[in-house]
This record gives structure tokens, C-alpha cells and sequence, in this order.
């Protein structure tokens, strides 16, 4: 302990500490006075409205300041890296931007699903609390330099999003899911066992299989497998604020952390890319059809993240950690934060557990912007509509054909995703313009002006960042 106060006082001083970390603090901060109130004055009817205040205001706080620190070093110091307690967490420009994109995420997500998070039964203040943990655990998880503290943190972000699910529950079957609970504690159980075998094991024919397993068990853990992942938990498909955080947040930051753990691995063997590479391959087919089959719309857009974030990892595989990564998966996010929003919209007017294909047919015919921007979030995530992520995935593409001459085989398969995710599309937009006068519903009556702010901002980002 000594130690490491000692290593703290050489490498930076008190103040500077709190100034680096202000962000966190606020976070632990709102989590104090969240659960201050649930415990005190949960019976109050303004509780919850006090919490969402206290909540937002934290999150938005948190951007403000890492926002500042961001743009006063991109200006002044533009190699600027801060080490805390002896180099286990380094601040750098890198770290403050997606530090700034989780917040964000959380802040967008809380403005468009509030309305579903506020029923009498739930209790608003935990799921709030719940909100910024998750904060906490991602601003710690992007600052780490040690390769377990990074599992742990995303492990605990897991954890939270099935605390969250699991809080808003109303039925008692609703309480927990067997199959998220052992596919979680599986991932856990293989990564450590794996990382175990890393600090005993010197061969290095042996560490590079080990090194293949608990890339495996990584994937695993944020839900990018085929046929055995998140998707059994059919919590989901009716817990419209769950499908977004499990489909929408988790994979985020679970490349934020991959791309961040390859800079451990030394992934630049042969024996670790040809077998991860295939997975990822078998990975992408077996979505993609997943894909073409569904009518849910939360499965399809799970299945169409998924091999979005496949791509994204085999690209970490072949070319190592890069900002690019980074940024193309925050693309994604965005785009699916938006067609959630507005998924959100129709669970508020029309009161349905299950969005099908059904549900919105003839949507056009009832609101017609609605019908307008789902349009074209659709149609920029099957790449009809050219988009910053359609930018980044050609480069995917192109950097992968460049990368050995049997890669063609991977292009193949990437063009057989695509075509996929395009038949999807044309089969979603299809309802949404098909007309009968026998599925004609109502006008949508109640106010869900926020929910629109997201899917609009959305397309402009994904727009606008195609010429930056």
C-alpha cells in the first residue's frame, strides 16, 4: 500500500487526480444521492422525476467535462497521456473520446426510453443508478492498462445490464434468465481458467491456442456467437430498454475492450488469426441468416448488430487495435440507438410486447416522418443509403481483400451478409408502405417529441461525418 501511495505522489499530485478523474466522482455522486432517495423517499410521488434530474444532469456533467479536458489538450498537448498508480490507468486523448461516447450513448438512451422506465412497479432509481454504474465501469475499463481489470470491468458491465432487466420486471417469471446467467458465468469461468493457463504456460505454440480460447470466451461474453448467445434470454424481445442495452450498448463496449485487449495478446500469429477468422467467418453466415428469417424486428436488428461487430472484430484480428474500430462500432451504436428510439415511440402509442413485421404495417398511412426516418435508418444499415458506416465497412472490405490473395473468400462472405441485411430491409419498408384498410391503426396520440430528437440526430451524424 505504501507503495502505491508513494508511486501516486511521484507521478501526479491531489488536485490533478480529482481534475482527471471529476468525471467518476460525479458519477459516484449521482449514485449516492440516487440511493439515498430510493432508500428515504421512495414512497414520494417526485422521486422518480428527481432521479431522472440528478441522473441526466450527471451524465450531462460528465460530457462537459470530459469534453473540456478532450479539447483543452487536443489544442495544447497533442501527446498528452496522464499514468495513475504506476501505470495501471493511463488517461489519453483516445480513452476521453470514448469515454465522452459511452456517456452519450447512456444520455440519449435515458432521454428516449424514460417513458418506458417510469411504470409505478419499477423503481426508477436503481435502474438510474444502475445507468451510472455503468458509466463508472466504462470510464474505468477504457483507462485500464491491465488486461484482467479490463475483463472484470466489462464483466461488471454485463452484470448491470442484467441487474437492469431483471429490476424491471413485472411478472414473477420475469425475475431472471437461466440462460443468461449460465452464458455469463460460462464466459467468466473459461476467460479466467484461460488466463490462469497464460501465467503458467511458457510454450509458445501452447500460448497462442490459449490465446485463441480466451479471445473465444471474450466473444462469448459480449454476445457475438452463433447460436448460443443472448438471444436465448426471451426477456428481451418484450423489455424494449434491455434489447437496446444488450444489443446495442454491450457490443459497443465490448469492442472498446477487445480492441484494447489485442494490444496484450500479440495477435499477429498465424495460428491466432486463421482459426478466429474462420469463427468470425461461420459467425457472420449463420447471422445473416438469422437474419433474412426473422419477422421480430428486435431479432433482426440484433442479428444485423451482431454481424456489424463481427466485421468490426475480425478487423481488430487482421490489423490490431485502432481508433478506426473504435469509431466504426460507435457508428453502429448510434445508428441502432435511433431505430430503438423509434421502436420506443411505437411500444408507447400502441402498447405491444412483441415488435413484428405487423406491427408496423401501414405505419405510413399513420405517420408519415415516422415511417420517413425508420425508412432511412434502414436503409443506411443495409447501405442502400450511403452513410459514414457504409464508408467504414467498404474500408473493412478493401483492407481485407489487400490482406492476403485467398481474402477474396472473406469479401465473399462480407457481400453475402450484406445481401442479407439488404433483403431484410426491403422486407421491413415494405410493411411500412403496404396499405389496408383492415391494418390501419390509430394516430399516434401520446407526446414522444425527445424520442424523435435521436433518430434525427442519427442520420445527421452518420451523414455529416462521411466528409470529416
Amino acid at each position: 500500500m505504501e507503495n502505491i501511495i508513494l508511486n501516486f505522489n511521484n507521478q501526479i499530485m491531489l488536485n490533478e487526480f480529482i481534475s482527471f478523474f471529476s468525471a467518476e466522482i460525479v458519477c459516484i455522486i449521482g449514485i449516492i444521492l440516487n440511493m439515498f432517495f430510493f432508500l428515504f423517499f421512495k414512497r414520494k410521488l417526485n422521486t422518480k422525476r428527481l432521479s431522472d434530474f440528478i441522473t441526466n444532469g450527471a451524465l450531462i456533467l460528465n460530457l462537459i467535462i470530459s469534453g473540456s479536458i478532450y479539447f483543452k489538450n487536443f489544442f495544447y498537448n497533442q501527446d498528452f497521456s496522464v499514468s495513475f498508480l504506476n501505470g495501471l490507468f493511463i488517461i489519453d486523448k483516445t480513452s476521453i473520446l470514448i469515454k465522452i461516447s459511452l456517456n452519450l450513448l447512456l444520455l440519449l438512451f435515458l432521454f428516449t426510453h424514460y417513458q418506458l422506465n417510469r411504470k409505478i412497479k419499477f423503481k426508477t432509481p436503481i435502474l438510474n443508478t444502475i445507468l451510472l454504474l455503468l458509466s463508472l465501469m466504462g470510464s474505468f475499463l477504457t483507462s485500464s492498462m491491465s488486461f484482467l481489470l479490463i475483463f472484470i470491468f466489462l464483466d461488471l458491465s454485463v452484470f448491470l445490464i442484467y441487474k437492469f432487466a431483471s429490476n424491471m420486471r413485472i411478472r414473477k417469471y420475469q425475475v431472471y434468465s437461466k440462460d443468461f446467467i449460465f452464458l455469463s458465468l460460462c464466459s467468466s469461468f473459461l476467460f479466467y481458467s484461460f488466463y490462469i493457463l497464460t501465467l503458467l504456460i511458457e510454450n509458445n505454440l501452447q500460448s497462442n491456442i490459449i490465446k485463441v480460447c480466451l479471445i473465444l470466451s471474450i466473444l462469448l461474453k459480449i454476445g457475438l456467437f452463433p447460436f448460443y448467445n443472448y438471444q436465448l434470454d426471451k426477456n428481451y424481445k418484450t423489455n424494449l430498454s434491455y434489447n437496446a442495452l444488450l444489443f446495442m450498448y454491450l457490443p459497443y463496449i465490448g469492442i472498446c475492450a477487445f480492441d484494447k485487449i489485442s494490444l496484450f495478446l500479440n495477435i499477429n500469429s498465424d495460428i491466432i488469426q486463421i482459426p478466429i477468422s474462420i469463427f468470425i467467418g461461420f459467425s457472420i453466415i449463420t447471422f445473416s441468416i438469422f437474419t433474412l428469417k426473422q419477422k421480430n424486428l428486435i431479432k433482426l436488428f440484433a442479428n444485423t448488430n451482431c454481424i456489424f461487430n463481427n466485421l468490426i472484430i475480425l478487423n481488430i484480428i487482421l490489423f490490431g487495435s485502432n481508433i478506426f474500430n473504435i469509431k466504426t462500432a460507435f457508428n453502429c451504436a448510434i445508428l441502432f440507438l435511433g431505430i430503438y428510439s423509434l421502436l420506443a415511440i411505437l411500444k408507447i402509442n400502441f402498447g405491444v410486447n412483441k415488435i413484428n413485421l405487423n406491427s408496423i404495417s401501414c405505419i405510413f398511412f399513420n405517420n408519415r416522418f415516422y415511417a420517413l426516418i425508420l425508412s432511412i435508418l434502414i436503409l443506411m444499415m443495409s447501405s442502400v443509403v450511403y452513410s459514414d458506416i457504409s464508408k467504414s465497412f467498404l474500408q473493412i472490405v478493401k483492407n481485407i481483400y489487400l490482406f492476403d490473395i485467398s481474402a477474396y473468400t472473406a469479401v465473399i462472405l462480407i457481400v453475402f451478409a450484406f445481401m442479407m441485411i439488404l433483403l431484410s430491409s426491403l422486407k421491413v419498408i415494405q410493411n411500412i408502405y403496404h396499405f389496408d384498410k383492415m391494418l390501419l391503426k390509430n394516430k399516434f396520440k401520446k407526446r414522444t417529441t425527445i424520442n424523435y430528437v435521436v433518430p434525427v440526430f442519427s442520420i445527421l451524424f452518420l451523414v455529416v461525418k462521411i466528409f470529416l
